[in-house]
């Protein structure tokens, strides 16, 4: 039977590419190759501290859209998914983690989404609130 050297998957006899990578099947998997990371480049490490749990979510799909995992823990007097039903409320705040050996790549990412212009799509633009400096409450 024919592997992918790449996926890893066996298929059956007559395929001659990987339908999932492109890679060209080979009769036998080449030997796994063993990390050549050292434990302490893949040692997770804090990149930022956001004070919304919700920007952390943003952050951390933008450093996996560049190639970069991350991990998001919340951290406040409510966390986990309560948090996000009371979002606004509490003081809660976004920690997001990298790997050592991806630190200064994420702090690139960083950098460029910190001074990025926000730009707002037609017909999107925020409103200002009529009732800013008001009290919400009526007598």
């Amino acid at each position: 039977m024919p592997f992918c050297p790449k996926c890893r998957i066996e298929y059956q006899e007559g395929i001659t590419h990987c339908p999932d990578c492109g890679a060209e099947l080979v009769a036998e998997l080449p030997p796994e190759e063993e990390s050549r990371l050292s434990p302490s480049e893949t040692e997770l490490v804090e990149l930022c501290r956001l004070s919304d749990p919700n920007q952390g979510d943003v952050l951390k799909a933008t450093l996996e859209e560049a190639g970069i995992a991350a991990l998001v823990r919340t951290k406040g007097p409510i966390s986990g998914e309560l948090a996000r039903v009371v979002d606004g409320i509490t003081d809660d705040e976004a920690i997001i983690y990298v790997t050592r050996n991806r630190l200064e790549e994420a702090k690139e990412v960083l950098r460029a989404v910190e001074s990025a212009p926000v730009v707002w799509p037609e017909g999107m633009t925020p409103v200002e609130d009529e009732r800013e400096g008001e009290d919400d409450l009526e007598e």
